[in-house]
This record gives C-alpha cells, sequence and structure tokens, in this order.
C-alpha cells in the first residue's frame, strides 16, 4: 500500500502536535499537573489513536482521557475546569 501524503493544513495530520502543545502549555500553567480531558472532532481522535497510536492505548494520550465530540474543533479542559481551543488554525482567505 502506498503511504498516505502527509498535508500538514489537515487538521488530523496536525492533531498529535496541537494536543502536545495542549499539555506543554498545561503543565507550564499549572505546575506540571495534568488537564482533566480532551475533547477532539471523531475523525481526528480515530486518527490520533488508530494512526499516530497504531490502537495502543485507545482514548487516552500519557493517561488523559481522550473524547470524541462532533460538536467540538478541538478543545483540552485544564485542571481548573477551564475550557482551552487547540483547534487548528482556520486556513488563510483565497485572494
Amino acid at each position: 500500500m502506498p503511504a498516505m501524503p502527509i498535508d500538514p493544513t489537515h487538521p488530523k495530520h496536525t492533531v498529535h502536535q496541537r494536543v502536545v502543545a495542549g499539555f506543554a502549555g498545561h503543565w507550564k500553567a499549572h505546575g506540571d499537573k495534568y488537564p482533566q480531558r480532551f475533547r477532539l472532532p471523531p475523525e481526528e481522535l480515530y486518527h490520533l489513536d488508530h494512526v499516530m497510536h497504531k490502537g495502543e492505548h485507545p482514548g487516552t494520550m500519557w493517561g488523559v482521557p481522550l473524547d470524541a465530540d462532533p460538536n467540538t474543533r478541538g478543545e483540552m479542559i485544564a485542571i481548573d475546569g477551564t475550557v482551552v481551543s487547540i483547534a487548528p488554525a482556520d486556513p488563510a482567505p483565497a485572494a
């Protein structure tokens, strides 16, 4: 099977990077404590669980729950309950 081309602008190809950045920002802001959970669009969660992590620990990353939510573009629930967007940046409008 040929390798799938990586599109760095496609949300499913940036989800791992965005979740890791969420962890890093949370650790810095909350003294190395872990967030409560992440909520991701189902397609992105599937990609993270089954492509990036090869199905080894579905629904969690570094012990933190990952929830599928079709009503979000990606968010982290901080330890204090604050909801922080980890959604991909909107593409630049076409000229």
